[in-house]
Parts: structure tokens; C-alpha cells; sequence
């Protein structure tokens, strides 16, 4: 039997025969419990993908990546020091990717598992929050990465590639983001008025991935420009069944940092410079229909959009569903169906022949174990590629493994 499918069936079986691990709780649950009434809390957590590209892409072949993150957090008032201070700091280790990487076998722009990056060990996030108001205003500062608070769909997290996670419109286009695998250095703002708005601003370094002004992700100033973002939260219920909660978020982004004129990308002449990048975005998050408690129906939508001129990408959409609790016995489980695409530059295929779009269907199913154990069987299906139309549509599949320590 070929090593990929015993893998498939000891996963699968993993799926159902592990339930038996559901009365297993953390690790040094007592001590946490005791720890945290302090105010101090740690948490280790892993992620172990399995890829195979079975059809189309670049190559047929399967691959392993890995996520390890170490992280510790001191509330300061529960400790008895500040009142409304935070402190937080974590440790990120990304492994496996051996040749070929997922990126490399299927060749696409949004890519098929959001943990992919170089191997690595590093500092992820290291912080400092101050919460001010009774908590309506909240001032962070230090290594932060833009996507654990700008464009957070609850819904989308569900999904393992990478553009449900941030818009494909915004991180494809640069290096400017400060997301993961790099954060960087950043002041955050937040502001709720009360419980339906919720106003945030960032300021980022804006080149985090620039090894030559940026090599250990702890500089801060303007020659390689700052990266600002703004969003606003609506938060709401619809009158309807008890009320189905909602949240609405807009924003927009602006990069200081020069830009490329996209067209002149491949030429032998000085390409255009833009002095700067912008772009916008709007998602929604809604429940549908709810059976009880957290079982039932959701949405989501996520769409995002840019300059023709001086991006891969100028806009992306994408959406899909969940439902929690939908097979029998089986509550916690969560299944979801979800697409994405990413329009190429209008300028830019005038002159590299890409073609119009790459476009992701992703179905998913995580499987409870217990609160600290998720087996996710993955399929994708992505249609050309990088919008390459001589690059043969992908087929995916994939099983995740997520422990919390």
C-alpha cells in the first residue's frame, strides 16, 4: 500500500477512534489554574500540517510543515502592579516545508496552508497593553502582528488557506505586511464607545521583510516607510431568532514605502516609482440560524482592493459557510465550504500574459478530540494557479493536527 494512503487511513481513523481522548484536559492544568489567578498564563501550541497535491499543480508529491509557538502573558493588575497592564511575549519555531514546498508543488498565489514559512525560530510577538477607561480605550506597543486584530473573521479562521486568514488583496501584493511568519514593530490603538462599535489604528514599520534595514524585525522609522491601517467595527443582532449576532468591519491601509509601477516590472528601462500603496477592504461575519448555544449556521464575506498599477493583485473576494454541530453526537465539530479569488492587475497581464484570476474551493472538516485537540481533514481546489492558464488546476488534500500543550 503507497505511503500516502496509509497516512490518509491512519489519519481518518485518528478522526473517530481518538474521541476516546475527550476526558483528557492542558497539561499542568492545576498549576495553570493557580498561576493564572495571578495573573500569569503560558500556552504551547503546535500545528503539524500533511499536504499532498494529487493532481495538477507543478508536482505530484507530498510534504510536512510545522508551527510551534511558546507564549506567556502577565496580567499586571491580577498580579498586583498596574491596573490595565498587559505584557506578552512568544516564541514562534516553523519547520518542515522540505523540497518541494506546498508553494512549490501547487504554484499559487493564495496559498494552501496559512502556517507555510521559511524554517525558522525567532521572537514572534512581544508586547506591551495598557487598557485605560474601564477598558473602552487600550494602547499596545511592541512586536505585533496586524492580523491577530485587523481583519479577523471568526468564520473564516475556520479554513486553512491562507487569504481566509488576511485578504489575498492585501498580503499578496507586498512585503509591507506585518503578519505572520514576521510581525513587526507597530503601535495599536483601540477604541469602543460601547458594545457596538469598536474603532482600531495601527502604525507598522512598513517593510518587515527587508533583511538589508530590518534584519532582527526591531526597527521602527521611515526610511523603508510605515504601514498605517484603520478599521471600524459594527457589531450587532438581527431581531430574528433571539437575536443572530453580526459584526460588519471596514478598513483601509496605506503604505509609505515606494512602489513598483506593476507594468514596468519586467522591462530594461528604470521602472515607475509610486511614492506610496493603498488599498480598502469590508468584511462580514453573521449567524444565520442557530439550533443551541454556539451550534449552527454562519457566514462570512471578505473582500479587498488596490491600485492596478502598482499591484499583483487589485482586488479579492471571498466567503463561505460553517456549521457547527451538524452530524449527530458530534457538537464541537465544525464543517465549511468556502472560495476565494484574487483578480491580477488589469496593467500587469497587458504585459506578463497572466491570466484574469486565481480562484480557491476549500471544504473542511475539524474534529474535536477534546478542548485542546482539532484533526482537520482539508480538500482545495485551486484554479489556475498564479492565474497561470498553462499551469494545470490543483487538487489538494490535507490533515491537520492542532494541540494546545
Amino acid at each position: 500500500m503507497e505511503k500516502k494512503t496509509v497516512m490518509i487511513i491512519m489519519g481518518l481513523t485518528l478522526l473517530w477512534g481518538g474521541v476516546a481522548l475527550a476526558d483528557s484536559g492542558l497539561l499542568f492544568k492545576s498549576q495553570r489554574d493557580a498561576l493564572a489567578a495571578k495573573g500569569f498564563t503560558f500556552d504551547a501550541h503546535v500545528i503539524e500540517d500533511y499536504v499532498s497535491v494529487f493532481n495538477g499543480g507543478l508536482i505530484h508529491k507530498d510534504t510536512w510543515l510545522g508551527r510551534f509557538d511558546l507564549s506567556a502573558e502577565l496580567d499586571l493588575e491580577k498580579a498586583g502592579i498596574l491596573k490595565g497592564g498587559t505584557v506578552h511575549i512568544g516564541m514562534m519555531n516553523a519547520h518542515g516545508g522540505m523540497k518541494p514546498t506546498a508553494d512549490g508543488m501547487v504554484a499559487d498565489l493564495q496559498t494552501v496552508s496559512n502556517i507555510e514559512a521559511p524554517r525558522t525560530t525567532r521572537i514572534y510577538e512581544a508586547w506591551y497593553n495598557q487598557s485605560l477607561l474601564d477598558n473602552r480605550l487600550s494602547v499596545k506597543f511592541g512586536l505585533v502582528d496586524l492580523n491577530s486584530e485587523f481583519l479577523v473573521s471568526d468564520s473564516g479562521n475556520l479554513f486553512i488557506n491562507s487569504a481566509f486568514a488576511i485578504a489575498s488583496g492585501m498580503f499578496v501584493n507586498t512585503d509591507s505586511d506585518s503578519i505572520y511568519p514576521q510581525p513587526a514593530p507597530a503601535v495599536r490603538l483601540q477604541y469602543s464607545p460601547n458594545d457596538s462599535f469598536v474603532f482600531l489604528a495601527g502604525l507598522f514599520q512598513g517593510n518587515p521583510l527587508g533583511p538589508d534595514i530590518n534584519e532582527h524585525s526591531t526597527h521602527f522609522g521611515t526610511k523603508e516607510g510605515l504601514l498605517s491601517i484603520e478599521e471600524g467595527q459594527y457589531h450587532y443582532k438581527l431581531p430574528l431568532a433571539g437575536g443572530l449576532a453580526g459584526v460588519l468591519k471596514t478598513g483601509f491601509w496605506y503604505n509609505s514605502k515606494h512602489a513598483e509601477n506593476v507594468p514596468d516590472a519586467d522591462n530594461d528601462v528604470d521602472p515607475v516609482i509610486h511614492h506610496q500603496d493603498y488599498g480598502a477592504y469590508v468584511m462580514l461575519d453573521q449567524a444565520v440560524f442557530r439550533v443551541k448555544d454556539a451550534q449552527g449556521l454562519n457566514v462570512f464575506l471578505l473582500a479587498a482592493g488596490a491600485p492596478e498599477d502598482r499591484n499583483q493583485v487589485q482586488g479579492s473576494l471571498g466567503g463561505g459557510i460553517n456549521y457547527k454541530g451538524l452530524i449527530p453526537y458530534r457538537e464541537n465539530d465544525v464543517t465549511g465550504f468556502a472560495l476565494t479569488s484574487a483578480s491580477i492587475s488589469d496593467k500587469l497581464r497587458e504585459v506578463s500574459g497572466q491570466g484574469h484570476s486565481e480562484t480557491t474551493y476549500e471544504w473542511t472538516y475539524q474534529v474535536q478530540i477534546n478542548d485542546s485537540i482539532h484533526i482537520q481533514p482539508d480538500i482545495q481546489y485551486v484554479v489556475h494557479p498564479n492565474a497561470n492558464n498553462d499551469t494545470k488546476n490543483a487538487s489538494v488534500f490535507m490533515l491537520r493536527t492542532d494541540i494546545h500543550f
